[in-house]
C-alpha cells in the first residue's frame, strides 16, 4: 500500500515537472524606441531661455565724406563734382542679451511666449586728407570752414528694444521634425544717434547731428523648425514677418564753430530740421544653426548657436538740404536704406 501511494506521488510531481519545463514565460516587453518622444511633448511645462548676442548693424545712406583719389577734373576754378572713395558710417560688432518665458501646454501642443531682445551697437570711423596737396578730402555734408578739410569723424550709436508676445502650435510630421506655427504681438524702441565732423587746419569745426526715433507695436507670425539628426544633434531654424504702426521723430542740426566778419553767434544753427509723423514700419527675422537638445527625467535642455539676422524698413531716413539765404527756397531730399542687424545668436533653453 505504502509502495503504490509513493508511485503515485512520485507520477504526479513527474507530470507537474513536465508541465513547468512545457510552460513558457512571457518574452520581456522591448524597451521603447530612442526616438519615441525627443521632444517631450507629453510633459506640460514652463522654460526658460536666454540668449547671447554678438552683432553688427548694417546700414545704408551713411556716407559722410569722399577722399579724393586722382585730381580733379579742370583747374582750382572749374566746377567738379565727387569723385574718389565714399566713406560711410559702420557699426561694430556689440554684444546683446535676449530673455524669454514660455508656458508649454500638453497634451494640447500649444506654447506662449513672452521674450525681450536688446541690444546697443556703436561704431566709429574717420579718414584724413590724402598726402598729395593737389588731392582733397570733401565732405558729404555741407562743411562750414575756411580751409580745405584735414579730416572728418564718424560717431554712431543705436539703442534697439524688441518684445514679443507669440504663441505657437506644434505640429510633428513625423518623429524626427517638430514644426511650430507662430503669430503674436510686437513692440519695438528704435533710435540712432549719428554725428560727422569735420575739421581743417584753423582748426575750424563743422559738427552735423542726425537723431531719429521709431516706437510702434504690430503684428508677427511664422515659423519655426527643429529636425532631429543624431547623436542629440538638430538643425534648428526660424523666420518671421511682422508689420507696425509707430511714431516716428527725426532730428537734424548742423553747427560750426566759423564765424563770420559779420559776427554771427557761433551757437545759431546753420541747419536745424525736424520732422515727425505716424507710419508703418516692416520687419523680417531669419535664423538658422544647430542645437544640442537632450531629455532628462525631469527637464529638457536645449543649447542653441547660429546665425541671425533682423531686418527693419521704412525707419532709417536721412534729410539733406540745399542752400540759400534765409528767404531763399531750401530744397530737401531723403536719403533712406534698410536695417540689417546681424550676427551670431546663442540660447540656452531649460524647461521645469
Amino acid at each position: 500500500m505504502k509502495k503504490s501511494i509513493s508511485l503515485c506521488i512520485s507520477a504526479l510531481l513527474l507530470t507537474i515537472s513536465a508541465q513547468a519545463a512545457t510552460k513558457q514565460e512571457p518574452a520581456p516587453a522591448p524597451p521603447p524606441p530612442f526616438d519615441a518622444n525627443l521632444f517631450r511633448n507629453d510633459v506640460q511645462c514652463l522654460a526658460g531661455h536666454v540668449s547671447f548676442l554678438y552683432w553688427t548693424v548694417d546700414i545704408r545712406a551713411m556716407d559722410y565724406a569722399t577722399q579724393m583719389q586722382n585730381s580733379a577734373w579742370g583747374d582750382s576754378t572749374s566746377t567738379s563734382y565727387a569723385q574718389g572713395e565714399i566713406k560711410s558710417a559702420t557699426y561694430n560688432l556689440d554684444p546683446g542679451f535676449r530673455v524669454a518665458l514660455s508656458y508649454f501646454r500638453a497634451p494640447k501642443e500649444w506654447e506662449v511666449w513672452g521674450q525681450y531682445t536688446r541690444l546697443t551697437a556703436r561704431g566709429k570711423d574717420e579718414v584724413g586728407k590724402p598726402k598729395d596737396n593737389s588731392l582733397f578730402l570733401t565732405g558729404n555734408w555741407p562743411q562750414i570752414t575756411t580751409q580745405p578739410l584735414s579730416g572728418a569723424h564718424s560717431y554712431v550709436h543705436m539703442n534697439y528694444n524688441v518684445f514679443d508676445l507669440i504663441a505657437n502650435r506644434y505640429f510633428h510630421p513625423n518623429p524626427h521634425l517638430r514644426l511650430r506655427l507662430m503669430g503674436g504681438a510686437v513692440v519695438a524702441w528704435i533710435d540712432q544717434n549719428w554725428i560727422v565732423k569735420y575739421t581743417d587746419s584753423t582748426p575750424n569745426i563743422t559738427k552735423i547731428s542726425n537723431w531719429w526715433r521709431y516706437i510702434g507695436a504690430g503684428i508677427r507670425g511664422g515659423f519655426m523648425g527643429d529636425w532631429f539628426w543624431t547623436n542629440d544633434i538638430y538643425m534648428t531654424g526660424l523666420v518671421t514677418t511682422g508689420v507696425l504702426m509707430g511714431s516716428y521723430v527725426n532730428r537734424s542740426k548742423i553747427q560750426t564753430t566759423f564765424q563770420p566778419a559779420n559776427g554771427i553767434d557761433t551757437n545759431t544753427p546753420v541747419q536745424n530740421t525736424s520732422f515727425s509723423d505716424v507710419h508703418p514700419a516692416f520687419t523680417a527675422q531669419v535664423l538658422l544653426g544647430p542645437s544640442w537638445q537632450k531629455c532628462f527625467t525631469h527637464n529638457r535642455v536645449e543649447v542653441f548657436a547660429g546665425y541671425e539676422i533682423n531686418i527693419w524698413g521704412n525707419i532709417h531716413e536721412i534729410f539733406r538740404s540745399t542752400g540759400g539765404s534765409p528767404s531763399a527756397s531750401k530744397q530737401l531730399w531723403m536719403n533712406s536704406g534698410l536695417i540689417a542687424l546681424q550676427g551670431l545668436t546663442t540660447r540656452l533653453t531649460v524647461d521645469f
